[in-house]
């Protein structure tokens, strides 16, 4: 964030109250949805008065702007034509996250201000993965099969994911500086152990996924390791994590019964209403209506994120996502592209990217844009990394063509 020194009178005071509650909203994102939400609001409430203070537009433009437009525009769109308009609105209210975005690509305006950001945000996933190792050790096992730590289990899982993918440069970089490769490694350790006990299909194909693309980029003979690892997993692992880990590919694994059945009936749902979708709703009665017989229920959503925008939003909703999400990588790409070789930034974009990969792998089998706290640390790894291509301003970082 802006030094607040850089404010003067009455705007030093709200830009204190903004960077106070950024901090307080980066840590908290790990462990409190309620704590961050407010924090969110103060954010966004302080930055607003900060602008008519300072009698300024502040909000940066991004290469991505045109892009969340159509994506906001299929959600109304979505809502109009819905049979349930009421819950389609309240549930659009995920657009309002988008802000994180804009809110970290203006109000980052130096390598320095994020890096503390970043601290603050990989020092936090530390700490609450630590606090989740401690559970497990101090813990009832029979209590503990599956770890939660201040969440179900399945959203730590996502978020000790993206923690883990965002961490894992820092160390791998040469240029990282001593003091603070050992302090990632002692992030890294406890996220990927939290990660291991959430014995959580979906994000262990996402980390594998995330760490592959890191090795792509990065250095291919990491994936010897990675092998290695995955290889001892099967071979070591306790009876309960080995067969969660050879149901990922039995189609007769009562789960993946479920979910086959939940997406022939989201196919369906969407052949009778291919163009808007049936709104951002839940999908729990519409499932019942369309699923074979011997659906066990208990969804309001497809896990399945492609799927979940084809149904809600249709075709043209499905389109101006998918063309967002094209337009995120390539603006990640480009920003890498030209950071690549600085340890901070480069490790940070790249970490980004690998977040990005995994995201996409886990909404295979998971609703994860529908998940708040997951969908914020996606958001907030675009808004660093847009942030990060603002401090280098070269077209590929901009993303100009």
């Amino acid at each position: 964030m802006t030094d607040v020194a850089d404010s003067p009178g009455r705007g030093k005071t709200i830009d204190a109250v903004m960077v106070g509650a950024a901090y307080v909203f980066l840590s908290s994102t790990y462990f409190s949805i309620a704590v961050n939400s407010l924090a969110l609001g103060l954010m966004a409430v302080s930055w607003a008065l900060l602008m008519v203070t300072e009698r300024r537009w502040s909000v940066r433009a991004t290469p991505l702007d045109g892009f969340f437009l159509a994506y906001v525009a299929a959600e109304l769109l979505a809502t109009a034509f819905s049979t349930e308009r009421a819950q389609s609105l309240l549930f659009s209210k995920r657009l309002l996250l988008i802000g994180i975005v804009y809110f970290l690509a203006s109000r980052i305006e130096s390598v320095a201000a994020a890096k503390r950001a970043v601290a603050v945000l990989l020092g936090s996933a530390g700490v609450v993965g630590a606090l989740g190792v401690a559970k497990l050790v101090l813990g009832n096992p029979e209590e503990n099969t599956r770890l939660g730590i201040f969440q179900f289990y399945m959203t730590t899982s996502e978020i000790m994911m993206i923690a883990l993918l965002l961490t894992l440069p820092f160390v791998l970089h040469r240029g990282t500086p001593l003091r603070v490769r050992l302090a990632a490694a002692a992030v890294l350790v406890p996220v990927a152990i939290a990660l291991y006990a959430t014995v959580t299909r979906g994000a262990y194909l996402a980390a594998a996924a995330g760490i592959i693309f890191i090795a792509l980029v990065r250095n291919r003979k990491l994936l010897i390791p990675l092998v290695v690892l995955v290889v001892a997993l099967f071979l070591f692992a306790p009876p309960y994590v080995e067969s969660r880990l050879q149901s990922i590919i039995d189609l007769n694994h009562p789960e993946n019964v479920s979910r086959l059945m939940m997406w022939k009936a989201g196919l369906r749902i969407f052949a009778d209403h291919p163009v808007v979708g049936v709104g951002d709703i839940d999908l729990g009665d519409l499932l019942h209506r369309y699923a074979e017989p011997g659906y066990p229920g208990g969804w309001g959503h497809l896990h399945n994120v492609g799927l979940q925008i084809l149904v809600t939003l249709g075709v043209v909703g499905a389109a101006a996502f998918v063309a967002l999400f094209v337009r995120i990588a390539i603006t990640e790409w480009r920003i890498y592209r030209a950071v690549r070789d600085d340890w901070f930034t480069g490790s940070f974009v790249l970490g980004a990217l690998a977040v990005f990969v995994g995201f996409l792998v886990n909404g295979l089998t998971e609703w994860s844009f529908g998940d708040q706290e997951v969908v914020i640390l996606l958001w907030i790894s675009v808004g660093l990394s847009l942030a990060i291509g603002n401090l280098f301003p070269s077209p590929k970082a901009r993303g100009d063509r």
